[in-house]
């Protein structure tokens, strides 16, 4: 059962390495395969679900497992919006998307990483979601920093487009911190 759920971390992080790649401007090859990801995340989770339908016992609380499966499920698909919106805005991905873009994927990374020690060392567990959290945090940071630079910005489409896509790049922010604080929930519960 925990495989499942380390599966469909790893997808994950795959798509937001691909959103990454994307937010450093590598385009429609990096785009689509944030949409794969998406697709292959997608049947992670159906697969997940299914196999809690008849398990007698799960080495972590079902309740939990669902929980992280569809959080994490919600990372790639704010991700996969962002490049939606960006795409129907005619908004090119720029340096500032570039940082938020790594940071996001190192936090993503850090969560996938903390799946696969929830079992057998769930104090590191722990670790990874705080290192999740701590990566994502500064993605806050990022956006002040390109919002005070669209201050300069003449083009008012320009500045609305680059607004609601930066926007978007929070959004991913707060569900891998959504994800980061259930794991460290279910490690202090004593996974």
């Amino acid at each position: 059962m925990l495989a499942l759920l380390i599966s469909q971390g790893e997808t994950t992080a795959a798509g937001l390495d691909a959103f990454a790649a994307w937010s450093r401007g590598e385009g429609h090859k990096a785009a689509k395969a944030l949409g794969a990801a998406r697709d292959e995340g997608y049947a992670a989770r159906r697969a997940l679900l299914q196999a809690l339908q008849v398990a007698l016992s799960t080495p972590v609380d079902q309740e939990d497992l669902f929980t992280l499966s569809e959080r994490v499920d919600r990372v790639l698909n704010q991700a996969r919006d962002a490049v939606r919106e960006a795409e129907v805005l005619g908004w090119k991905p720029d340096d500032h998307a570039a940082q938020m873009g790594a940071k996001l994927a190192d936090g993503t990374r850090a969560i996938a990483d903390g799946f696969k020690l929830l079992h057998n060392d769930p104090e590191a567990a722990g670790r990874q979601s705080d290192a999740a959290s701590d990566a994502v945090h500064h993605v806050d940071h990022d956006y002040r920093d390109a919002m005070a630079e669209l201050l300069k910005v003449d083009d008012l489409r320009a500045v609305l487009a680059a607004q609601d896509v930066y926007r978007r790049y929070l959004h991913v922010a707060e569900a891998i911190v959504q994800v980061a604080d259930r794991l460290w929930y279910i490690v202090l519960r004593g996974a």
